[in-house]
């Protein structure tokens, strides 16, 4: 590659020159301004001929040709009379146009540099051609330096200027070069007045706009179709249609150019009515609508949301003989599809138009790409980006490559968003904020820092988008460390956050439990008045709940006056993994009275809670809701719904719903395998899961902890070790802890103890608390409290503050008799400060959830209920139920230890349950601990006796009592 070296090398400044005095704020109400003059050698132009041919090599009009301009110009240079300075000039200028024709940078350097060696005085004229080179390459750094160095500045020259910056999006200096031009009283024309109104409407400044107007008039200055278009749609572009309306009534002759500006305005304001009208007026005035027309309300009515009008304009369109849909027409149907995510549409419209022969250009395929991205179809992706390389034009394009840049990155392809990264020939901000922001949603935190120091060596200054990409992107990967540090990197070099980088670090500071940090962000926001109906609102709510202070959280809800979906669904949200499961439930209801509109979010944010609850009803009507409302289009609603049916005991609706859904992601077969597992139903799960591999899916991490979890419920030993061992034989998947513990689970129920010992010892890794909580659980089991003690000394060390362990050795301590060892245990609880949580049951009968508390009598009914339990305790006597008085943990005689069976919170709720539903009405019961052996044997008779279905979920698994048998099969 060569490189060239400007006359003027490469540091100097640019600062604005003035010729007269200081730029002014407002335009001067001047009548009229003097108009430079030009150089008059520029007449004797003709005399020139013969070395016209020799630079161009032809002579008269056509194209001009490449070989042998930069010898022939070279040879004049070299023989150029220095003493003629007329005919130097006439030279250099007719070399110089030459030069601009063909983008000729060198040869144009060239004589640039003759002309400061030679000493040639550069008049107006010769000036601004050579201006002109440098605009027309994109030199603009050297471009803005000859500028300024002109002695005389012609309307030629601003307007080569004005038209660099407005090209660039200089908008701010395209203007400033504006009253610097009326200052120096050189008279804009019909080029300039164009490119200051377009500054004017992509900054939305219509006061300044107002004023060049108003001094456009003051001139004199009445505008050809070009200018007084632009004043149009600078108006309309700042928001200003009645100004708009009113200029184009005054406008004398109507072009479809000026009626487009009119009917496009309408349009993108969403004022469609209105834009059809203006169609109609237009007809009636005898203009007929072109093409843009129609692309205009296409384009309205999609960017709208109204693809039933917009499809009718579109195929009305097809039918007209002067023209049909082309490339802007498809393209409008599909940015709007993706603009209101409807990306699966979008994708099928961009499908119509590549079979229809229209040839997409970047704006389409960046749409399209997007709609990939979005839905994160990987090969759809492809296909495009594969289509995009045959086609050089888009596989060049900056536009088109970020795009892709961000598609590769989001659908977890980040190497190959890296290489086309790498491949963008001209990567503005746009491309390293993509790469940037896709290495952070990958959790990729060394080639992030490296990328983002490449990126500052290469001068490169990020911006809000930056920071915004980095933060959000890390915390959404769930490394709210590093999405903290990237937050206090942007603080360090001055960058103020905004409400999108404020809503990731609050939410980084919930994930990483950063109370301290989370409320100095908080103090910020109060401090500088930031809207917390922007996000921020809700993103406080999530970061207080995630720091476990859900009353803040609430407080923070309270007093937020304006209360969108985002903010409901963050505190449905947080109260239900909370397990203030009624108080989110209630909160749905209250949103719903409020007339919000909920979404899907709202949906799966509170179908956890009625799964907490095993409240069935309330997620039937939920999914009726759902149902209702059109909201099932997404696959986590259905998955959401598998899961809310199955911990509400119904397992049947469950597979029905995954039997119904209309695509099935992994997350779905998951799903269906942890809910069989958790049923108890190990054989459904294993079918499943062999249906699963027979249609050629492939399974992950979570895919085989649900099974193996599965297997150890059902005490399928064999299979468990078959899919423990497929993991690394067919997967080549190494087994995490979760895994190895759901082995230990298994082979310790099933009584293995010498061989799980040996297990845990050949680990790779030190066991955690599931291993050795599934080893002390079996310990219960088989009542082996030596064991027990080994498994509770490490669960000591781990979780000191867990009750459970502590609960759970007392317990195998006292079925052993040994209660001196058990009162020792409690009393090590008292010294450490660990309490355990009273055990507790609760029942929904008529849309009211009833809690039962042992040696709780406070409830109206308790009279009732202790009645029917004692008829139920005689019943299921006689027909061979026997008291076992192992699980009462105190050291009494037998009596009392029946009397004390007779109160655990399982039977007083299931009592109540009786009492208050008609017969044969499914019973379902939770239990926040694990329901004993004698509960577990005396709901199986009473599931007989009663004749009713009983679904019991305590919070180790769910049990199903049907005439006398539990679907557990007693291994649990």
């Amino acid at each position: 590659m060569e490189i060239l070296t400007t006359p003027y090398g490469i540091n100097f400044n640019f600062a604005i020159q003035s010729k007269g005095t200081s730029p002014v704020h407002a335009l001067p109400r001047r009548n009229c301004f003097t108009v430079a003059s030009t150089c008059t050698k520029s007449q004797k132009f003709g005399k020139l001929t013969s070395a016209h041919q020799s630079v161009t090599g032809f002579s008269g009009g056509g194209s001009v040709p490449r070989n042998g301009v930069l010898e022939n110009a070279s040879m004049l240079l070299s023989s150029m009379d220095l003493t003629n300075s007329d005919e130097c000039t006439e030279l250099y200028a007719l070399i110089l146009q030459n030069c601009r024709k063909l983008n000729n940078l060198r040869l144009g350097f060239q004589v640039h540099a003759q002309l400061i060696v030679n000493g040639v005085e550069v008049c107006e004229f010769l000036g601004s051609r050579l201006l002109g080179v440098y605009c027309k390459v994109g030199c603009v750094e050297d471009a803005r330096r000859v500028f300024d160095k002109m002695s005389e500045r012609n309307v030629f020259s601003w307007t080569a200027i004005m038209d660099v910056y407005c090209g660039l999006g200089d908008y701010e200096e395209t203007i400033k070069l504006f009253y610097l031009m009326v200052d120096e009283g050189v008279r804009p024309d019909h080029f300039v007045f164009p490119k200051v109104f377009k500054a004017c409407s992509e900054l939305k400044n219509f006061q300044v706009g107002k004023d060049v107007y108003d001094y456009m008039l003051s001139i004199g200055f009445e505008g050809n179709s070009c200018v007084k278009g632009s004043v149009l749609d600078m108006f309309i572009k700042c928001g200003r249609m009645d100004v708009a309306r009113h200029f184009f009534e005054e406008i004398e002759f109507k072009d479809v150019f000026m009626w487009n500006i009119m009917v496009s305005g309408y349009a993108s304001k969403g004022e469609l009515k209105k834009a059809l009208r203006c169609v109609e007026d237009m007809k009636r005035e005898g203009v007929n609508p072109d093409q843009v027309t129609w692309n205009s309300i296409i384009s309205g009515y999609a960017q709208s949301g109204q693809f039933e009008e917009a499809s009718k304009y579109f195929l009305e369109m097809g039918g007209l003989e002067d023209f049909k849909p082309n490339v802007v027409s498809w393209t409008a149907l599909i940015a709007g599809s993706v603009q209101h995510g409807y990306d699966s549409e979008a994708l099928s419209v961009f499908r119509k138009m590549v079979l229809q022969g229209v040839k997409p250009n970047s704006i389409t395929i960046a749409t399209a790409v997007s709609a990939c991205t979005n839905l994160s179809l990987l090969r759809h992706g492809r296909e495009i980006h594969g289509y995009c390389i045959k086609v050089e034009e888009l596989d060049s394009d900056s536009l088109v490559g970020n795009s892709l840049v961000d598609f590769y990155a989001k659908c977890r392809s980040v190497k190959v968003a890296r290489q086309k990264f790498g491949m963008i020939k001209q990567k503005d901000l746009v491309s390293w904020n993509a790469m940037l922001a896709g290495y952070a949603l990958r959790g990729c935190h060394e080639e992030a820092t490296e990328l983002f120091s490449e990126m500052n060596f290469r001068g490169i200054e990020p911006d809000i988008i930056t920071w915004n990409g980095l933060v959000t992107g890390f915390t959404q990967y769930g490394d709210g460390k590093t999405a903290l540090e990237f937050f206090q990197m942007m603080h360090n070099m001055g960058m103020d956050p905004n409400a999108t980088t404020i809503s990731g670090a609050l939410a980084a500071c919930g994930h990483v439990r950063n109370l301290k940090l989370g409320k100095e962000i908080h103090g910020y926001i109060v401090r500088n008045h930031i809207d917390l109906s922007t996000g921020v609102g809700s993103a406080l709510i999530s970061m207080y709940s995630g720091c476990d202070s859900l009353e803040v959280a609430c407080s923070v809800f309270s007093e937020l006056l304006t209360r969108d979906v985002v903010v409901w669904n963050s505190i449905i949200s947080a109260c239900a993994q909370s397990g203030r499961s009624i108080s989110a439930l209630d909160l749905l209801r209250e949103m719903n009275l409020s007339n919000v509109e909920v979404d899907m979010v709202t949906m799966v944010s509170a179908l956890p809670a009625c799964s907490k609850l095993a409240a069935l009803r309330q997620g039937k009507e939920i999914h009726q809701f759902i149902i209702r409302r059109g909201l099932d289009t997404g696959t986590f609603i259905w998955n959401s719904l598998i899961d809310m049916y199955g911990r509400c005991g119904s397992i049947q609706k469950s597979r029905r719903i995954f039997d119904l859904m209309p695509q099935r992601d992994l997350v779905s077969w998951n799903v269906m395998i942890s809910v069989y597992g958790m049923h108890g139903f190990g054989m459904d799960a294993i079918n499943l899961f062999q249906y699963f591999r027979a249609i050629g899916l492939k399974p992950n991490h979570f895919t085989f902890t649900n099974l193996l979890s599965a297997c150890s419920h059902s005490g399928l030993i064999e299979e468990g070790w078959k899919y423990f061992k497929m993991m690394k034989t067919d997967y080549a998947m190494d087994p995490a802890m979760e895994q190895y513990a759901c082995m230990v689970d298994l082979m310790s129920r099933a009584g293995q103890f010498d061989e799980t010992l040996e297990f845990i010892e050949k680990m790779p890794f030190e066991p955690n608390a599931a291993v050795w909580g599934s080893l002390l659980g079996a310990c219960r089991i088989h009542c082996n409290p030596d064991l027990a003690e080994y498994a509770a000394r490490y669960l000591f060390e781990l979780e000191p503050q867990s009750s459970g362990n502590y609960v759970l050795l007392a317990n195998i301590y006292s079925a052993a008799g040994r209660w001196e060892d058990a009162a020792k245990i409690r009393c090590l609880m008292k010294e450490r400060g660990v309490t355990k949580p009273p055990g507790c049951s609760w029942i929904e009968v008529k849309r009211k959830f009833h809690s039962f508390i042992v040696g709780d009598n406070s409830h109206p009914l308790m009279e009732q209920i202790s009645a029917k339990a004692e008829r139920l305790y005689f019943d299921i006597k006689e027909i061979g139920y026997v008291p076992d008085t192992n699980f009462v943990l105190q050291d009494v005689d037998e009596s009392e230890k029946e009397f004390s069976l007779c109160g655990h919170s399982e039977k007083m709720a299931l009592a109540f349950g009786l009492i208050s539903t008609p017969g044969g009405t499914p019973l379902r019961i939770i239990k926040n601990l694990r329901v004993c052996g004698d509960c577990h044997s005396a709901t199986k008779f009473i599931s007989k006796v009663e004749k009713r279905d009983i679904i019991m979920r305590d919070n180790y698994r769910f049990h199903h009592f049907i005439d006398g048998v539990c679907s557990c099969g007693d291994y649990w």
